[in-house]
């Protein structure tokens, strides 16, 4: 019985051991084929996570991404060969980041990793490394039944949501080798890859006179780029668009005059980059619903400010003019502690 005894106790023992392994945080793919992959995502975006104008003034919400697809493709043709969904997140003392494991045998690969989720970036040609784009969707058609100096001024088409901040980072090319382990994949310097937005983030002030006769407002941007194409991070010069953005209002300070009070209007907005200055003309166009239903358009031209070094280097667009609204009969518009009168323009996708 003892020998039994000790036959059994050394084939549990042998269970066990085999069994330990099955525990570990390992991937569900062939270890031949399968290849571990972290992305830090670069979240110092200026105006956005530093460098504001104004502390003192509401700053944009800045979401972290948690979904990643990470993409391998056909170096020639393009085509997708293997992509991954990660989710695993995860913090160490270089930053936040997103890892996982990839698919893919043997062979050379362009690699794309850009985040996934963005309520207004859409992606198209997801299915190609070269062709895929990113861009934004026009604005509602409603904006149209409120603004409709804005849109005799403006081909309705072009006008454009701006975009989010979409993370992104790509290798070309990347080799992977025969092995009989879960490898790593690295960048050109043999480090994880770092993802950085596509988008840059303009601070953009503005103030007027006859505030109390405003009760909404609009203001668009011309000569942005309505795409950009991901693997080169190009925009798109053969689509230009106004994008379109909402104000915020704050406090009420002495005009230039010493007369009248003056109302700041602000922002942050995105864009894909600005189109080359030698074709484009760069207009602020502001349209105000005044308080007795009555509409007041203005345009500013801006163009010669993007050589300036507050714009060029801090991308802070400052309006030294102050625009003046049309006094109307009734009064009761932009009151102090009125705030977010331009969020119902923002379209709402099921």
């Amino acid at each position: 019985m003892s020998g039994k005894v000790k036959i059994l106790s050394l084939l549990a023992l042998m269970l066990m051991a085999l069994a330990m392994p099955s525990c570990m945080h390992r991937p569900l793919e062939d270890p031949y084929s399968a290849h571990y992959i972290r992305i830090y995502i670069d979240e110092h975006i200026k105006n956005v996570t530093y460098g504001f104008y104004d502390d003192t003034r509401d700053k944009p919400v800045h979401i972290r991404p948690t979904v990643l697809r990470v993409v391998l493709a056909d170096p020639i043709s393009g085509r997708i060969m293997s992509e991954r969904y990660l989710q695993s997140t995860g913090e160490d003392e270089k930053g936040y980041y997103i890892d996982g494991y990839i698919a893919a045998n043997p062979g050379n690969y362009n690699l794309m990793v850009y985040s996934f989720g963005a309520e207004k970036t859409k992606l198209r040609n997801e299915q190609n490394y070269i062709t895929m784009q990113a861009y934004t969707n026009p604005v509602s058609e409603n904006f149209y039944q409120y603004f409709p100096l804005t849109q005799s001024k403006t081909d309705s088409k072009s006008i454009r949501q701006c975009p989010e901040h979409l993370y992104l980072a790509t290798c070309e090319p990347i080799k992977i080798n025969e092995k009989l382990y879960v490898d790593t994949l690295y960048n050109a310097e043999g480090k994880h890859f770092t993802a950085k937005t596509i988008a840059l983030s303009y601070y953009l002030q503005v103030k007027i006179k006859g505030f109390e006769y405003v009760s909404t407002a609009v203001s668009l941007m011309s000569g942005m780029a309505g795409s950009k194409t991901m693997h080169n991070r190009a925009m798109n010069e053969a689509d230009p668009v106004s994008i379109f953005f909402n104000l915020k209002y704050t406090e009420v300070e002495n005009s230039r005059d010493g007369n009248t009070k003056t109302a700041v209007l602000y922002t942050t907005f995105n864009t894909f980059g600005k189109l080359p200055k030698e074709n484009n003309i760069y207009t602020l166009n502001f349209e105000f619903t005044r308080s007795d239903g009555s509409t007041q358009i203005e345009s500013i031209d801006i163009t010669s400010m993007f050589d300036e070094p507050l714009v060029k280097y801090e991308q802070w667009i400052l309006l030294e003019k102050e625009i003046e609204i049309t006094p109307t009969e009734s009064t009761g518009g932009l009151t102090p502690g009125v705030d977010g009168w331009g969020d119902v323009w923002s379209d709402i996708e099921l």
